[in-house]
């Protein structure tokens, strides 16, 4: 496949004898989000460390393709006594930029993650948070052409969630592949292109519905259940304004998506 950075062949892993992945098959491809989905404990860690080459299947083959991978792993692994500039400045060094490029690159992503006002304090003084935007900004030091982010949302506040979406789509854009284990469901919807839910030891790739096309908003009204039909570009706005309002949402049907898949999924024992 062109552009393929990282595949799965057939992979067979298991941990003390408890298989994990049995006969999976994924790949990765340059310019696309891919989604991961799963509980805890089916192998979504495990996924990603198999990718980076920090494990290596039993059975099968992975399929490393990519020049410079960057990995967020769902633990934090900072050096908290550095600031954010100088701890950026060390990631750079560690991967080989030069004198001349590390200054760049660190004003870059301290901008792009809105970090200006941090950069001369040492992270053990910041907000999870903001602890959680220096790890991120250190996994693009090394400009990957394969992403790799466990939990990338964790810790962060609804605006910083905004902010990570935007840089995900500006990473596409830029024909960067990444694999994003996530729990905000919705936003895969949006973003990915393709997303697999981890069940049965293998990757099912989800396919999303048919999107219906009304939707019915029921809302109470100041005492009144009411109820309106609202195409789906505008079902967001109808929800806004109930909520501005302070008329309280009821239901909204049809319940389509991703979570519902999810959770079908998931039941069925995997």
């Amino acid at each position: 496949m062109a552009g393929r950075l990282a595949a799965f062949d057939q992979v067979g892993f298991s941990y003390d004898g408890r298989p994990i992945l049995e006969d999976a098959s994924l790949t990765l491809s340059a310019g696309e989000v891919v989604g991961l989905l799963g509980l805890n404990g089916t192998g979504k860690t495990t996924t990603m460390r198999l990718i980076a080459g920090i494990l290596d299947p039993e059975r099968g083959q992975v399929v490393r393709a990519y020049r410079t991978l960057g990995y967020l792993p769902e633990e934090r692994g900072l050096y908290r006594r550095l600031t954010v500039e100088r701890y950026l400045r060390f990631v750079g060094e560690l991967n080989g930029l030069s004198k001349t490029a590390i200054r760049p690159t660190t004003d870059r992503l301290i901008e792009q993650f809105r970090l200006e006002e941090y950069r001369g304090r040492r992270i053990e003084a910041l907000s999870k948070g903001n602890q959680q935007k220096v790890q991120l900004a250190a996994t693009l030091v090394p400009s990957p052409d394969l992403m790799l982010w466990d939990e990338p949302f964790s810790g962060l506040d609804a605006l910083n969630q905004d902010l990570l979406l935007d840089v995900l789509r500006d990473l596409r854009s830029r024909g960067v592949a990444v694999l994003l284990s996530t729990h905000r469901l919705d936003d895969l919807e949006l973003l990915a292109d393709r997303t697999y839910i981890l069940a049965q030891r293998q990757f099912v790739e989800y396919v999303p519905p048919q999107k219906p096309s009304l939707y019915r908003v029921r809302f109470d009204q100041n005492g009144d259940d009411r109820s309106v039909e609202v195409a789906p570009d505008q079902l967001a706005r109808q929800v806004q304004e109930c909520a501005a309002r302070g008329w309280p949402v009821l239901s909204v049907t049809p319940k389509t998506g991703l979570e519902s898949i999810f959770r079908e999924l998931l039941g069925e024992g995997a």
